[in-house]
């Protein structure tokens, strides 16, 4: 059993801040998303932040599981729902941090979703998994966090390569 540990004195959001992010960019456009595609695009946003901007973008454990990255936080949220929509935002604890002034954040994950909005939740968690990924380096090991270091490697070379 691996225990999670969501250290809120490390910079970035919590998790649920970006999701609702990404819910609301969704009901704009009358979307919605399943919790799959959630985790994978606030991970993928995450990894983007960490490469561009040299900080995280969210403050919780990333975890290495079965179906790629996930935010414990957020399975606490919606673990089990399967392929069902998410119709309501999540509720955000009193005091979090928000997104609004944060342009360069909202600029990342803005992007994040014009790139990797319109694709479903296995396509998303294919992504995840492609050779040498952040998922593929510790999946399957005992402890299986994935270090933001790890992560922020992948995508500067994904940012470097494009």
């Amino acid at each position: 059993m691996t225990v999670t540990i969501d250290d809120p004195t490390k910079t970035g959001y919590a998790a649920e801040v970006v999701a609702n992010a990404f819910l609301d960019l969704a009901r704009a456009e009358g979307r919605t998303l399943t919790q799959m595609q959630v985790h994978k695009l606030v991970y993928i946003a995450h990894g983007w932040t960490l490469a561009l901007l040299g900080r995280p973008l969210i403050y919780n454990t990333v975890h290495a599981w079965q179906r790629g990255p996930v935010v414990r936080r957020l399975w606490d949220y919606w673990g089990g729902r399967g392929r069902t929509p998410i119709a309501e935002p999540l509720d955000v604890s009193p005091g979090e941090p928000d997104l609004r002034g944060d342009s360069a954040a909202q600029e990342v994950i803005r992007s994040v979703w014009t790139t990797y909005g319109q694709m479903d939740g296995d396509e998303l968690s294919r992504l995840t998994h492609l050779r040498g990924s952040p998922w593929t380096q510790v999946y399957g090991r005992p402890n299986d966090l994935i270090p933001n270091e790890v992560t922020r490697e992948y995508y500067t070379t994904l940012a470097r390569s494009a």
